[in-house]
């Protein structure tokens, strides 16, 4: 039985994967950080929970659009730690990592080239006709009271969060609860920022930090950014892992053949989508026995 489409080959899932991830930190940076830009002088001041507010609902939007693509990591922490898990392989956790690199560069490109200069500028004249110089626009700083061990803390703490959240979605036990989950990382993400970014301006993200601080030309202890979350994601794949991980599992992984997959029993065809999790077939008395939630079109 064949209803005319053309199986994708190794190249082409991959190149989806990667579009996938480009378009979605593209997204998450441009939306994010145009909800950050404020005109200098502008009243009234608007606070860090606003800005939290605003990357959380960018992270609803893309999750939303991508998940069931790619699975909307969005963040290079995220996939390293898919990769810990052996729900991505490594080649392909490469491709995630240079996707979001380059998306989160355009994304924020677009900002500079879109915004009008007063948004974006880094020097402007205050009401009392005084220069003053401000990092430039969604640079990711730290307060100046807080020393870089202090930052890089921070940032692996609040990571780790965001991972052991990823983490309880990924295990299979929660596989029933997993409704509206774009609303949920939105407020996650949300929820830390809003704690965070007074201090360190709330990152989590290596991408995220990194297409500003290109564009912009500041890099003042950008290392924070890297190191922070990329130990709190180390740190907290591990922890859930060794405590948590069912024996055996190995659900969610992604592979360069297996994606839309298709198979084929009499006149039955069953679809998988990319996003979902691996699933088992038995065949017991030519009856083909499979688990709750999965489509089955019958001709």
């Amino acid at each position: 039985m064949a209803d005319g489409r053309k199986k994708k080959t190794a190249i082409e899932n991959v190149l989806e994967l990667f579009v996938a991830e480009f378009v979605g930190t593209g997204l998450l940076l441009f939306l994010g950080c145009m909800g950050c830009a404020v005109a200098p002088n502008s009243l009234p001041i608007v606070s860090h929970y606003f800005h939290a507010l605003t990357f959380g609902l960018a992270v609803l939007i893309c999750v939303q659009i991508i998940a069931h693509i790619s699975g909307a990591h969005l963040n290079p922490v995220v996939t390293i730690a898919t990769v810990i898990f052996g729900h991505v392989k490594p080649l392909i956790g490469i491709v995630y990592v240079v996707a979001q690199f380059s998306g989160a560069t355009l994304g924020f490109g677009l900002i500079k080239l879109l915004l009008p200069d007063i948004y974006v500028e880094t020097e402007y004249v205050n009401n009392a006709n005084i220069t003053v110089t401000r990092h430039g626009l969604c640079t990711t700083v730290p307060h100046p009271q807080i020393s870089t061990f202090q930052a890089i803390g921070i940032e692996a703490v609040t990571t780790a969060v965001l991972i052991l959240v990823c983490c309880s979605v990924w295990d299979k036990r929660n596989a029933n609860n997993t409704d509206a989950i774009s609303v949920k990382f939105g407020l996650v993400i949300a929820g830390i920022a809003m704690g965070s970014a007074p201090f360190t301006s709330g990152s989590m993200n290596p991408a995220r930090s990194f297409g500003p601080a290109l564009l912009n030309g500041e890099w003042d202890r950008h290392f924070i950014y890297w190191v922070g979350p990329i130990l709190g994601s180390v740190a907290a794949s591990y922890f859930y892992k060794i405590l948590y991980q069912l024996p055996n599992e190995e659900n969610n992984v992604v592979e360069e053949q297996n994606l839309n997959e298709i198979i084929e029993k009499d006149e039955y065809l069953l679809l998988f989508s990319k996003k979902t999790f691996r699933i088992d077939i038995f065949v017991i008395n030519e009856q083909i026995i499979l688990p709750e939630n999965t489509c089955v079109l019958v001709n």
